[in-house]
């Protein structure tokens, strides 16, 4: 890294490093393949060996992805086939949406290194009359700092073309995300989560159900059709994570008693369940163990045949006959406990927490409760809208609002304090991996090193980006459990936050960090002695550190991505961990597979991005390297969401507009750079007309983002009045027209949608139109006149490229009419439908009706038929047919949601401590 920021004296001209790291930039790109090619040679071998670990969502009951093909690279073209709309039927539209942002950007880098490469080049090459006649057309690509003034001019106005280029395709990717968000939402508008809102911070005149039902329905919102305040249980919790360990040590204790599987001839493992779980009081007692320890001597492991092994058996069966006798004390207390609450639960304040669910008839009621004030107090009786009942993070719901607020400020000192440690350590890694740095601890380094370009490139740039990034691979743990112990409550904000930080986190280590170090190093004697030529010292340093993220950009495009595609800590990780498992429910936990977690995927690209904007002027050819790790890392990404990762949880996009939001931030560090640089080299006149883009970027961060994700939330009230006008309404969305409705429909049909106030107003003529504008033109001079036609012009131009960006959320988009034509089973719309299975003989997997999810515990004010617990399009995605093998058979799902309750027991806004399906005992296989 010495290159890039070592500089014996002050240059004049920043290019110098630049054309000297040109042909550093193809050893960097050599090793990156090498990496990348070993990696994606060891991915096509392997994936056709282990498809159940490659392609694990190829096992889904419901909306399981197109089968891949087995050839070497067939898998390839299945990827570049899937559609849009084949994602979002089995991914959901946070993963459509995660793609098309990658596809976004592809398409801006791709725009900008034109621009970039046969303007800005050519016209600094043109305008720099001190340029080297004798550097090759290799150099004056790669390289375009900054030189002579004159140059400047070309830096200024792609300041502007760049900017503008930017907010052109952010709009136009708002708008589409908003418009497929508001569509979306009105396709699921039946289920639960979607016509459900959260409600904080009850006061304690409405902690009960019913004064809660009916203050929403007194303001006008709608009926209400189920009401549930979270209660608090943490005894209860208690028990039922005590009873899940007890569990989880018979299981244990029996594996090493008959093994798994059990290699007894004889061996029942129904009998044996039968025998283990029934509970025998009194004088039949000691009869029920004598039967259990001669059927566990008659199928005991052969080392247990001997004198000794007997002995050791007995005291086994001891042992376990002592924890089957705690376990079933717990459970019978725990069925107790929760018949028990039910039967006296009254609602008093004392017993609920200041947390609820409240579940409307119609989605279009909890859209306009939750941007309502329903309440006096401002800092109470907040409502939200509710996430999904396997979104809910149960351990923290019933946290006091003054508890979270406590665990809040410790959250962010802690992640303060670990951002300043980390700071620390990456300016050490900075400067220890230098060659200088390296010179101290082996002399001979640096003279091998500068006799070999190969070992130098590796060395100066491959060595520090790897060691970064595998120092940084751990952060987004320590983040998610910080957002924990915030006290959040669902998993989707957690995985908000972590993205939110980890991007703070490797912006301020990566692009700050180790652009800043070596220059402080560097020049700290000249810093001390004169103060004042720390702007000019790091105006010239600053621009020398694009070589590194140059090389940053090719690693990971080249070799970062490929490597995700083998998944090698994933597998190493299910491996070792196959290795130790010896009970069925270990191996289930071991196979299953990795459910997606958007805070390993979105900041990296996001980190790229501000790298791309901060040097877009200084090395165009930045954007090329920015393409290719855009359409490589959004190729990669689509195989993993549609092959490998399930997900737990479908936001239906929320979390994207605040991603487009940091984006559009990210310019403060280009415009703060492009700004320093001019203003050092006297260009005052450039520096006054580059402000304007600060109070620009300003306005739209403060504005028209804000609008954006306020207004992207919820669906406007005319397209659910346009949406009750087309589509018939279904038994369990029909009510009752003489009841009050929140959004009744009008008398009079209106053809406006709720985003036409942004368009142009067409002119409409006025009586005297012509006589005025003839007396206009009379009295107005030529300046008047020509400003007049340049007004209308720019009015022209504004109206043709909004109608580029604007997208009409009334016209339903094309990706839907393509669900219905492909995924409409029954020859009904899917929009009527509500994409569920309607025959099914025509599901891949055939398998009996699921059984209707009705509350019991909850206040129901009305019959509330079946509605689906999640915002998705297809069935639960989870039901997996994974083909039982010989240590375990799938029978029950994992525990990874909820400690001591299974996955699949979460479906209603129901505690699952209370309503949760527990796990039973699980024995070993038969062989």
């Amino acid at each position: 890294m010495s290159t890039l920021y070592l500089l014996e004296e002050k240059p004049q001209d920043p290019a110098d490093d630049y054309l000297a790291h040109a042909s550093d930039l193809l050893t960097q790109t050599t090793f990156s393949l090498v990496i990348g090619g070993t990696a994606l040679f060891w991915f096509c071998l392997l994936r056709s060996r282990w498809p159940d670990v490659y392609a694990p969502r190829g096992r889904l009951l419901f909306a399981a992805p197109a089968r891949i093909g087995k050839t070497f690279f067939g898998w390839i073209s299945m990827v570049l086939c899937v559609n849009d709309a084949d994602i979002m039927f089995t991914s959901g539209l946070d993963a459509l949406l995660v793609l098309r942002l990658f596809r976004m950007l592809a398409s801006l880098s791709l725009t900008a290194s034109a621009i970039g490469l046969f303007i800005v080049v050519p016209a600094k090459v043109l305008l720099d009359p001190d340029s080297n006649p004798d550097t090759r057309l290799y150099d004056r690509v790669v390289t375009a700092a900054m030189g002579s003034k004159d140059s400047l001019v070309v830096h200024f106005a792609f300041a502007y073309v760049f900017t503008a280029l930017v907010y052109f395709y952010f709009a136009r990717f708002a708008y589409e995300t908003v418009a497929l968000r508001w569509q979306y939402l009105l396709r699921v508008r039946n289920t639960r989560p979607a016509r459900s809102v959260a409600v904080t911070n009850i006061p304690p005149e409405l902690a009960e159900e019913q004064r809660l039902k009916q203050h929403f329905e007194q303001s006008g919102l709608g009926k209400v059709l189920s009401v549930e305040v979270v209660p608090r249980i943490e005894r209860l919790g208690v028990l039922v994570r005590r009873r899940f360990q007890l569990l989880e040590r018979i299981e244990e204790q029996v594996v090493v008693i008959l093994g798994n599987p059990c290699p007894a001839v004889s061996y029942d493992p129904d009998a044996l369940h039968a025998l283990l779980t029934s509970h025998v009081h009194g004088d039949g007692a000691a009869e029920h163990w004598s039967e259990i320890r001669q059927v566990l001597h008659q199928w005991a492991l052969p080392k247990f045949q001997t004198d000794r092994g007997v002995r050791a058996l007995d005291k086994m069966i001891d042992q376990l006959e002592l924890r089957l006798r705690r376990f079933q004390h717990a459970d019978s207390v725990m069925q107790q406990v929760r018949n028990e609450w039910f039967l006296t639960y009254d609602g008093r304040r004392d017993r609920s927490s200041t947390v609820g669910f409240v579940t409307f008839e119609n989605a279009a009621s909890a859209h306009l409760a939750a941007q309502t004030f329903t309440f006096s107090q401002p800092f109470e009786l907040r409502v939200d809208l509710a996430s999904e009942p396997r979104d809910v993070f149960w351990q923290l719901i019933t946290l006091r609002a003054s508890s979270r607020f406590m665990r809040t400020i410790l959250s962010l000192a802690t992640y303060i304090l670990m951002l300043l440690y980390w700071l620390t350590l990456a300016f050490l890694l900075s400067t220890l991996v230098s060659l200088d740095s390296l010179k101290t601890y082996f002399p001979w380094l640096p003279d091998m090193a500068e006799k070999n370009r190969w070992l130098k490139s590796l060395f100066q740039y491959t060595t520090p980006t790897f060691m970064l990034s595998l120092m940084n691979s751990c952060v987004p743990y320590i983040l998610s459990w910080l957002a924990q112990l915030e006290g959040v409550q669902s998993r989707s904000a957690i995985q908000a936050s972590v993205v939110r930080r980890y991007y703070l986190f490797l912006l301020s280590n990566v692009l700050l960090i180790f652009t800043l170090s070596r220059a402080v190093l560097a020049d700290y004697s000249k810093w001390i002695e004169n103060p004042a030529l720390i702007p000019r010292l790091l105006a010239t340093r600053l621009p020398t550190a694009a070589p590194f993220f140059l090389d940053y950009v090719i690693l990971y495009a080249l070799a970062y991505y490929p490597l995700q595609l083998l998944q090698f800590g994933s597998i190493s990780l299910a491996i070792l961990r196959r290795m130790l498992c010896r009970t069925p429910r270990q191996f289930a936990d071991a196979l299953r597979p990795n459910y997606v977690d958007w805070a390993f995927i979105l900041p990296q690209p996001m980190l790229v991005f501000t790298v791309l904007a901060t040097y877009s002027s200084l090395a165009p050819f930045i954007f090329v390297l920015g393409a290719v790790y855009f359409v490589i890392g959004g190729f990669v990404t689509k195989y993993l969401l549609y092959y490998v990762y399930g997900r737990r949880f479908e936001t239906a996009g929320q979390f994207i507009l605040p991603i487009l939001k940091a984006l559009t931030g990210s310019l403060w560090h280009y415009y703060v750079l492009i700004i320093g640089l001019c203003a050092l080299k006297g260009k005052v006149l450039y520096v006054l007309f580059l402000l304007p883009l600060l109070y620009i970027n300003w306005y739209l961060l403060s504005r028209v983002a804000a609008q954006f994700y306020d207004n992207g939330q919820f669906v406007p009230a005319d397209m659910w009045t346009a949406s009750e006008r087309s589509t018939p309404s279904e038994p369990n969305t029909a009510h009752d027209h003489s009841q009050p409705s929140a959004h009744a429909e009008s008398s009079r049909p209106s053809h406006h949608t709720s985003t036409d106030y942004l368009l142009p107003r067409p002119h409409v003529p006025a009586p005297f139109d012509d006589v005025l504008d003839t007396i206009d033109r009379e009295t107005q001079g030529s300046g008047s006149r020509f400003g007049e036609r340049m007004r209308r012009r720019l009015e022209h131009l504004w109206t043709a490229v909004f109608r580029r960006i604007y997208v009409n959320p009334q016209h339903t988009p094309q990706i839907f009419h393509d669900l219905d034509r492909c995924y409409s089973l029954t020859g009904r719309s899917l929009s009527q439908t509500n994409y569920v299975w309607e025959d099914e003989d025509l599901a891949e997997s055939p398998r009996e009706a699921p059984t209707t999810v009705t509350p019991r515990f909850s206040t129901t004010f009305d019959n509330d038929e079946q509605m689906r617990a999640e915002l998705m399009l297809a069935r639960d995605q989870r039901e997996s047919g994974i083909k039982p093998d010989e240590f375990t058979d799938f029978s029950q799902s994992s525990v990874s949601l909820l400690e001591g309750v299974l996955d699949e027991g979460l479906a209603v806004y129901e505690h699952p401590y209370l309503l949760g399906n527990l796990p039973s005992l699980w024995l070993p296989m038969k062989k």
